[in-house]
């Protein structure tokens, strides 16, 4: 792992999930790339407007100055740990932003916080956590994040817990935690799904699948979204190379 992704938005999910990019990036010698997605603000044009119109492009583009600020402030933050950053600053959707610019980076992982969805906009928030690790074609790191924002895990890998499925086999195992075992001087266990719940582990690895249609997501569904939506351990997300 030579290029880190870090999608940040400043909410207490992003800054909780950020002592597992500096574990990763320290570990690893990789280089963050720190990422933030502006959406900018689009009046409703069927509502009557009040006061000065262009009132609100000024507040747009205060926020938008204030993204960049908090952006640039963050990456001399790390760069003052000496740890390589570099930063990149898009307008878009979310999901979409953090995949085309994994994409065009050539990023090795993903690092992205999730709530404990407890709520609805918690579920919108993590809706596009579990998008992005479905969709991204590079390993993705989910960290979960308690209601008061902290990381409900200490960033450090002692042991890593492997998830068995039907379908894996063991070379497969060996090439996604080999490097990590190494890197971390960790533990390697590997799991059935079932045992899994009652893992004492600090980083679970698992492959996922893509389903062919709706019957197989019928009789097949994702467990890695459900895995990530309930797991209080940090999930690292495979993909299946194509």
């Amino acid at each position: 792992m030579t290029n880190l992704l870090f999608p940040t938005d400043f909410s207490t999910n992003s800054t909780a999930a950020l002592d597992w990019v500096r574990l990763f990036a320290h570990k690893t010698g990789a280089t963050i790339t720190l990422l933030h997605i502006y959406q900018p603000m689009i009046p409703d044009s069927t509502l009557p407007t009040i006061g000065d119109p262009g009132m609100g492009m000024i507040a747009s583009q205060e926020i938008e100055d204030i993204s960049r600020q908090q952006l640039a402030a963050l990456a001399t933050k790390l760069q003052a740990e000496s740890l390589s950053v570099n930063v990149d600053w898009r307008i878009g959707t979310v999901d979409d932003g953090i995949l085309e610019a994994a994409h065009e980076l050539s990023a090795d992982l993903i690092v992205m916080g999730r709530s404990e969805l407890t709520t609805f906009f918690d579920r919108l928030a993590g809706s596009a956590v579990t998008d992005v690790a479905d969709e991204a074609k590079c390993p993705v790191l989910i960290v979960p994040i308690s209601s008061e924002g902290q990381s409900v895990r200490p960033a450090q890998v002692h042991t890593i817990a492997y998830a068995m499925q039907a379908q894996t086999t063991q070379a497969q195992v060996t090439f996604q935690t080999e490097s990590l075992v190494e890197a971390f001087d960790a533990q390697l266990v590997v799991l059935t799904e079932d045992q899994l719940k009652n893992a004492h582990a600090d980083l679970i690895v698992m492959q996922l699948y893509p389903q062919s249609g709706f019957l197989d997501s019928l009789f097949h569904p994702n467990h890695t979204s459900a895995l990530i939506g309930k797991s209080d351990v940090p999930v690292l997300v495979y993909h299946e190379q194509k």
